[in-house]
């Protein structure tokens, strides 16, 4: 047994390097910045706190929906309101939505550990190294985890939707299913591979046809629960899709194909975050084939959520999109954690670098995502 000095070090370096320590030092880090931010440059943190999409959110949880704000979907504004009310309704939305994306991050946390505890877990669902763990919570756009954005709860749902389908919890999984729905577009791939994660347990085709047949129209209810909503509310079923074009979108496949290379009319001149953006969705591509080739459902839904991307137009939003992904993340920290050292810690001062320029980039109303 070494010294009590030798021994408290080595405590403390396993603390940091676990999830829970982490996830500490990237709160510490995030807030942190934002207020050395706001002081340095003599900028009111809620406003540091209210940029971009946050301040779209904060509009509609103070002002309800209007023209283009439809484009978001309507359960994360939703609890801030109503969690917003419940505190007395003087509290800046900003500043209850960045506890609550906390709260569902710390419980993501929670909830795949202790998952990660009760018997075996399928390849992505969560981190077999404290490199995925760290590959996943630095992530380039992470700071959306816990911020005033709908990815912490989204994050939340997800990995219960997964996790309870592949344990065989259908109805679980069904009721985060359709949450998710109601929180992001990605929620319909999440019901996809909720389906398949459910029917591939199932021994004869037979059942697991039946399986996804009825994990798919417990979705498809949710679904038309979306389209009733924005019917009742706009008058459109399709509301937060025609909203859509209020953004660059493409018209075409080779718009689409194109953009890959900045090769549409609003791309002028030469910009070094899409190219940085480019990168991170190569790696993505190449951590979702991975992935696919390791476990269906979860690769299908990475390359999915790739995949959507791409009538944008360009790769400009892939930071946050990425942010959510946490099979992909964490198969790429895993992987990470099988090669040489001197990779693995650039690799990691790169992650740090770009994760802290982001969310840099946040505060001061640069494009962060």
């Amino acid at each position: 047994m070494g010294p009590p000095s030798q021994a408290t070090g080595q405590l403390r370096l396993k603390f940091a390097s676990s999830p829970w320590g982490l996830v500490g030092v990237l709160l510490v880090h995030h807030f942190g910045l934002w207020a050395w931010t706001a002081w340095r440059r003599d900028l009111p943190l809620l406003l540091v706190l209210d940029r971009w999409d946050s301040h779209h959110y904060s509009t509609l949880v103070l002002d309800g929906y209007s023209w283009p704000l439809w484009a978001f979907l309507p359960l994360y504004p939703g609890l801030v309101w109503l969690v917003r009310q419940g505190l007395g309704g003087t509290l800046p939305p900003q500043v209850v939505g960045a506890a609550l994306s906390t709260a569902c991050l710390l419980g993501f946390v929670a909830w795949n550990t202790h998952h990660a505890r009760q018997g075996p877990v399928r390849e992505g669902m969560t981190a077999r190294t404290p490199w995925g763990w760290f590959v996943f919570l630095y992530g380039p756009a992470s700071f959306a985890l816990h911020s005033h954005h709908t990815e912490g709860l989204f994050l939340l749902l997800s990995f219960g939707a997964l996790a309870c389908a592949s344990r065989g919890q259908l109805l679980p999984s069904a009721v985060l299913v359709s949450l998710c729905i109601f929180t992001r577009n990605q929620g319909c791939f999440v019901a996809i591979a909720a389906a398949l994660l459910a029917a591939m347990r199932e021994p004869t085709w037979r059942e697991r046809i039946a399986r996804f047949s009825l994990m798919g129209c417990l979705a498809l209810v949710a679904f038309g629960g979306l389209l009733f909503f924005e019917w009742s509310r706009s008058g459109d079923p399709f509301m937060f899709l025609k909203a859509q074009r209020e953004w660059n979108h493409v018209d075409s496949l080779w718009g689409a194909i194109r953009g890959l290379w900045f090769g549409n009319p609003w791309h002028k001149g030469f910009n070094g975050w899409l190219v940085l953006r480019n990168v991170f969705g190569a790696a993505w591509l190449v951590f979702g084939v991975m992935l696919w080739r390791r476990d269906r459902a979860l690769g299908l839904y990475a390359l999915l959520s790739l995949l959507v991307m791409l009538p944008q137009g360009d790769l400009g939003n892939a930071f946050r999109f990425g942010a959510v992904l946490f099979p992909v993340m964490f198969v790429a920290g895993d992987w990470l954690a099988t090669r040489p050292k001197a990779l693995r810690w650039t690799v990691a001062l790169l992650l740090v670098w770009l994760n802290h320029k982001a969310t840099h980039a946040y505060a001061i109303g640069k494009w962060p995502y």
